[in-house]
């Protein structure tokens, strides 16, 4: 981490070209000068964190000879978002900072209406499949609020994201959209090959008429990852009358080869640090594995990963060479920047340093909406959302998990992060005073405290608060208990 740190910092003001010809100055490293460092074979998969040219699982890939695709359409560079899962394949440098892609491909886990919202838990269900919003979460721009409560039952949706062990995708993206077509990606159950019938989660699908591409049977088997496409939804039933059902892309090993792989996603099976599945496909830990942001006990059922290896030929697994543990950013703030250090790649709200890195998701949602964007567009004053974890903890420092260029939130800032008590009515976040007087205090979904109940229940729990900030002081006017996972 700290040679990719020492890197990412060295190249940071200069400049990548996108594959539709856009220029801008990118979050990464310089590109190596063409045989000047050793390149391997690499099939990726993983959230779009930022464009510059493209940035997938923290390697930059040169798009500017590589195919594009999205839901299996030809695509250019400004059909793709932060938070899509992307299929890379190319070359990457050794140094697994740089990368040239031959191709991208970019599925929708699921794409049709919103049949219900379960706001307080963060659920939505689209084609019978449940999903899950995170603070991960990016939304499109005409999604109002780019959170949940911008979305209503009948909007058409299509979400990216990583499937859990119980089927429930982890929704890495949002966006509403137009059409009349259904997508949805997932393991195939219940088959019957009789009645030309499978089930996806919820979801029933007839697959009668539709054409099958690519399954050594002529017709998809259980347990099959597939994508299926049609125009036909019975939401009386939850049917969907298949035009179109084939193999997933999103499996990087399907098309590997010899290649390096990396992959993202949630451990779907867990009977060890050495031997667990990543969206159940098997993975493989030794002495010589490298865990990054964590240890291997931090490792579970539903814990996001990447994984950077190779494929063992015999059994099929994934021989681990880096394991990445990636961390839920429970911590937020949402104010004017106060510095922007373009250099070091920090940006300073609220008196608190946050790093950012070549992980970093970057999104630009002010009224100037740039796509390429990157630490360089930043300016004091900014309004900034910043998620990220405290690192090392106890220091008042972040890394960013994700930064989003806001417009004007006027006077109002938030703050969220682990309760530190100092006298009440104060108490601090990150080093961040909060002043509560006059402050009304509530737990999530639970309803109103007293203050003297609020000082006992939120010792060791992350709190949220938002206020103004006054001097250096944030003078509170709501303040809540909340989840590690709460929006």
């Amino acid at each position: 981490m700290k040679f990719r740190a020492l890197l990412f910092l060295s190249g940071l003001l200069l400049s990548a070209c996108g594959g539709n010809g856009a220029a801008s100055t990118a979050l990464a490293p310089t590109p190596t000068a063409s045989g000047s460092a050793v390149t391997q074979p690499i099939t990726a998969f993983g959230a779009i964190s930022a464009f510059g040219s493209v940035f997938v699982n923290g390697v930059r890939y040169d798009i500017s000879r590589a195919s594009l695709t999205k839901d299996g359409s030809p695509a250019i560079q400004a059909d793709l978002a932060v938070g899509h899962m992307a299929l890379v394949k190319g070359e990457a440098e050794s140094t697994g900072v740089n990368g040239s892609a031959n191709s991208i491909d970019v599925e929708g886990s699921v794409v049709g209406n919103v049949a219900s919202i379960d706001a307080p838990n963060n659920k939505l269900v689209v084609l019978g499949q449940t999903i899950i919003v995170r603070t991960g979460t990016s939304f499109s721009a005409n999604i109002t609020g780019g959170s949940l409560t911008g979305l209503a039952v009948g909007d058409r949706v299509e979400v990216s994201g990583n499937a859990a062990a119980n089927g429930d995708i982890n929704a890495t993206r949002i966006e509403k959209e137009a059409g009349t077509s259904f997508q949805v990606l997932g393991a195939v159950a219940a088959i019957d090959a009789t009645a030309h019938t499978f089930k996806i989660n919820a979801l029933n699908v007839n697959y009668a008429g539709a054409m099958l591409d690519g399954f050594a049977a002529g017709h998809p088997a259980n347990t099959d990852v597939v994508i299926v496409r049609g125009t036909v939804f019975a939401s009386a039933t939850t049917t969907l009358t298949a035009a179109r059902v084939l193999p997933s892309t999103a499996d990087p090993r399907s098309i590997a080869g010899h290649d390096t792989v990396e992959q993202e996603g949630l451990i779907t099976r867990f009977a060890s640090a050495a031997d667990f599945d990543v969206a159940g496909k098997k993975v493989a830990t030794n002495a010589s594995t490298v865990f990054r942001d964590g240890t291997s006990a931090d490792l579970g059922m539903n814990v996001a990963v990447e994984v950077h290896g190779t494929l063992d030929a015999t059994t099929g697994a994934l021989t681990a060479s880096v394991v990445t543990i990636e961390h839920v950013g429970v911590v937020e703030l949402a104010a004017p920047a106060t510095a922007v250090n373009k250099t070091a790649g920090t940006v300073t709200l609220l008196g608190v340093t946050v790093t950012l890195n070549i992980t970093t998701r970057l999104e630009d949602k002010s009224s100037t909406h740039l796509q390429m964007f990157s630490i360089n567009d930043l300016n004091a004053n900014d309004t900034l959302l910043v998620r990220g974890y405290e690192s090392p903890v106890g220091s008042g420092k972040v890394i960013a998990t994700r930064l989003e260029r806001l417009p004007s939130l006027g006077t109002v800032v938030y703050v969220r992060g682990p309760f530190s008590p100092t006298i009440a009515p104060q108490f601090k976040i990150l080093g961040v005073v909060i002043d509560t007087t006059g402050a009304t205090f509530v737990t999530g979904e639970h309803g109103s405290l007293q203050s003297a109940a609020f000082f006992t229940a939120a010792v060791g729990k992350i709190v949220r608060v938002r206020g103004a900030l006054s001097g250096t002081t944030v003078t509170a006017t709501e303040v809540a208990i909340a989840s590690r996972d709460d929006d």
